[in-house]
């Protein structure tokens, strides 16, 4: 049983190496122009140490068979989606289809390998919401040293090649980094708080500031939004436990006074940062004019002050998913004139593509949920989905029957965590559909789940 625990808490340990596999990768794409990065590489044998638990496990285990029966299941409804799209597909691009099933499978092969890595350490008495906040605390340490070190040394990659402006660090791709900090900055929050238990401890706050502002020089929406969102969850928590539930420690009242403290910086700030120039960039690619008119000289030599346009729905969507509303309306046009085993089974990767134009490459929409949607059709999503959609549902239902008692940092934090990690999935993507930040929701999910009891031996 040593072995074994030794085992499955290097595969949670797992987690701190997130950040240092993806400067490995974007070091093997820049610097030697490999096809094959290191990330997918490492990544691909992890799931494949995952599966083989689930089926180790199996030989002895209820649970894990269930789960082990819900893979074959999966394999065989890819297998009918590959074999249905080589038929209506013309091209069809195999290697790019069985890339596309490799990364999104990803979360599911992991996510039920994680339950039952936490169940089994649960049951010898390893802490596990303890150690996972410190992994992933970890983890988001290292992606905000990352971040300050790139920035000061001037190495910093440039997030956008055009008339936006951001930096992703060391890391290659800027919207997965993007949703992997917004995902950890809430865990890192929580590691500080259990940590500050008077403004004398507030120093365990510097990570958390660094991880922010490694997310306000990406540049994008999600950075800032995430770190509102966090900031105030925790003031709105301390006051709730403050105000309404009499929890009236110090720890809680150094903790509301830091998190406000840092939502006035930020305030402060935004003028200066990189999102908000963005947004203003944005603004001028919709030919939308917030600012002051210049007058107006009437027939009669009067002034005539115009109203400021109002803005459209259309480029509001704009705004919310940069374009990715236009690739949503030609993948719904292309499934609703899809034959009838499409629609059941999905499109496969990127819809019913043509041959991409020179220097083009083939596109999912970015939003997962409708990716994977598209890509699997009304049978395949909601199989493939089964698992996740039914966890948190048992989650909800438990956290809502014992809310008194739940409402805490860790919940609130954990909660906030994987809220914006589905949140992000749905209107940005790059979470489900990215093994690099799927991970990190899915250690969440299954943390809480094997925390909250929702599965059992």
């Amino acid at each position: 049983m040593q072995n074994n625990k030794n085992i499955f808490i290097v595969l949670i340990a797992f987690l701190v190496a997130q950040p240092i596999i993806d400067v490995l990768t974007a070091g093997s794409i820049l610097l030697l122009n490999l096809d094959v990065t290191f990330g997918v590489i490492i990544r691909t044998v992890y799931m494949v140490l995952m599966g083989i638990v689930i089926v180790w496990m199996a030989k002895s285990d209820k649970l894990s068979r269930g789960y082990l029966f819900y893979f074959i299941g999966l394999a065989l409804l890819i297998g009918v989606n590959i074999a249905l799209n080589m038929q209506v597909k013309d091209p069809y691009y195999l290697m790019q289809e069985l890339k596309f099933f490799n990364k999104v499978i990803y979360f599911h092969v992991v996510l039920l390998g994680f339950i039952i890595i936490y169940r089994n350490l649960k049951e010898a008495n390893w802490n596990i919401e303890r150690h996972t906040t410190r992994y992933l605390w970890l983890s988001g340490f290292i992606i905000g040293a990352v971040f300050v070190i790139a920035q000061l040394t001037g190495t910093s990659l440039s997030n956008y090649a055009h008339s936006k402006t951001g930096f992703k660090g060391w890391f290659f791709a800027g919207n997965e980094i993007g949703a992997i900090m917004a995902i950890v900055l809430p865990i890192v929050a929580l590691y500080a708080i259990e940590k500050t238990a008077s403004l004398k401890k507030s120093h365990y706050w510097i990570p958390f500031i660094m991880l922010s502002l490694g997310m306000l020089a990406l540049g994008t929406k999600v950075g800032y939004a995430g770190i509102v969102i966090v900031l105030l969850s925790i003031i709105i928590g301390s006051i709730i436990m403050w105000v309404f539930m009499k929890l009236r420690t110090m720890q809680v009242k150094s903790n509301l006074l830091i998190s406000t403290i840092l939502l006035i910086m930020l305030m402060a700030v935004t003028p200066l940062t990189p999102v908000f120039g963005n947004m203003y960039a944005h603004f001028d690619i919709l030919n939308l004019n917030f600012g002051p008119n210049d007058p107006v000289i009437g027939p009669n030599g009067e002034i005539i002050e115009e109203e400021t346009p109002a803005i459209t729905e259309e480029q509001l969507q704009n705004l919310v998913f940069s374009s990715r509303e236009k690739y949503l309306e030609n993948f719904q046009v292309d499934f609703n004139s899809s034959p009838i085993t499409q629609k059941l089974f999905g499109m496969g990767f990127a819809g019913n593509y043509e041959v991409p134009e020179e220097g083009k490459q083939l596109t999912m929409i970015e939003m997962d949920f409708h990716d994977l949607f598209f890509a699997f059709g009304w049978i395949g999503f909601f199989y493939m989905m089964a698992p996740f959609f039914y966890y948190v549902l048992r989650f909800i239902i438990r956290f809502l029957a014992n809310i008194k008692t739940h409402f805490n940092y860790v919940y609130i934090l954990y909660g906030v965590a994987f809220l914006l990690g589905v949140g992000i999935a749905f209107t940005a993507g790059h979470v489900l559909t990215a093994p690099a930040a799927s991970i990190y929701l899915a250690a969440i999910l299954a943390m809480l789940v094997v925390k909250e009891d929702i599965v059992k031996s």
